[in-house]
């Protein structure tokens, strides 16, 4: 949208008397700005910006490299203006978002529904309440001496209240439901991006959060990649390698995934590693072996001869006593084809 065609000293004369005029004096004055910036696709809600932009106003900051405006919250000025301009972009969301606020207080039945608290909120608050510790004046108060993370005892606490997930995946379902509350709450609030959970709600979801993120041992491959992918949604701010680390290394310690030995639970029994099987001819990472250098008979073109050959080699005594490994790298296929095609050979 273009402004240059606005006076602004002219609307800032008007909304001066918009803002502060006399009884009758208010409503012709809003009617007056209207009509200034409407042709320039502006509503009345932009009109703090637009004078702050230009410099009229209470002295307000300019903007600094980057276009970001930097107030000083000790100068009444800034603040009022800080408050302005907050309040003008919380209704130009709620215009936007009028269909998605109506969805969510019409899910809940009302939009008192939307913050009353949960029967699990008010378990976990009465759970933690003993730990609360109040400190003077506007600071907050904490639990067991921790702002944030809960402490093992507030931990233990929550626990006996409501059993804490034992697998990853339910610790990331109750995480991303305590999300969807406070979603829901801020969009029912306007997109005032408020702390809308509870105490304990919400030193319960920091838990979860540790949960999946590194505290829960994966089961199996399936595990470590939730983990993954729920660190890395974190975009830096769930930052653990380690725990996925360790997740591996036990896993393979347990023989999950090992050729020959057990089978990943995180595979179908019935499927093959993803990919094209011609991709995984001479590749290290899947036929490592001793006949590795060696490449598969050039008569192997297809996925079809690649398994038609694994059924001979398995048909024979000498093949019956190979690992898969040593068939996977004679043939050119994965080590769980292999794996496969025994089981439905033997089936």
């Amino acid at each position: 949208m273009a402004q240059s065609g606005i006076n602004l000293e002219r609307l800032a004369k008007v909304w001066a008397l918009a803002e502060g005029g006399k009884e009758g004096e208010t409503d012709a004055a809003r009617t007056r700005a209207a009509a200034m910036i409407e042709p320039y696709g502006y509503v009345l809600d932009d009109i703090p910006g637009l004078l702050a932009d230009g410099g009229f106003g209470d002295d307000l900051p300019q903007p600094g490299p980057g276009g970001l405006r930097f107030y000083d919250m000790g100068n009444p000025a800034h603040m009022r203006a800080y408050q302005r301009e907050h309040d003008a972009k919380r209704r130009r969301w709620m215009r936007d978002n009028a269909d998605r606020i109506a969805e969510v207080i019409a899910r809940y039945g009302s939009e008192e529904a939307v913050f009353a608290p949960t029967a699990e909120e008010k378990a976990l608050d009465a759970a933690i309440e003993p730990f609360r510790e109040v400190h003077p004046g506007d600071q907050a108060d904490t639990f067991d001496g921790s702002h944030f993370s809960p402490s093992e005892r507030v931990v233990a606490a929550m626990g006996q209240s409501i059993p804490w997930p034992d697998t990853i995946p339910a610790a990331l379902a109750e995480y991303e439901a305590w999300d969807r509350l406070c979603d829901d709450r801020n969009v029912a609030d306007g997109n005032n991006q408020y702390d809308y959970l509870s105490n304990g709600a919400d030193k319960r979801r920091w838990h979860l959060c540790d949960m999946v993120e590194k505290l829960i041992p994966a089961r199996d491959l399936s595990d470590v990649i939730v983990r993954l992918r729920f660190q890395l949604d974190g975009q830096g701010s769930r930052d653990s390698p380690q725990a996925v680390l360790d997740d591996l290394e036990r896993l393979q310690a347990a023989g999950f995934g090992a050729s020959g030995t057990r089978e990943s639970p995180g595979l179908s029994p019935a499927a093959d590693i993803p990919g094209n099987e011609s991709d995984k001819v001479g590749n290290p990472h899947v036929c490592a072996g001793p006949n590795l250098d060696a490449p598969p008979p050039s008569r192997l073109n297809t996925a079809g001869q690649r398994r038609a050959e694994v059924k001979r080699i398995l048909a024979t005594q000498e093949g019956r006593s190979m690992s898969l490994r040593e068939i996977a790298a004679r043939v050119g296929v994965s080590p769980s084809t292999v794996l496969n095609i025994r089981r439905r050979m033997a089936a």
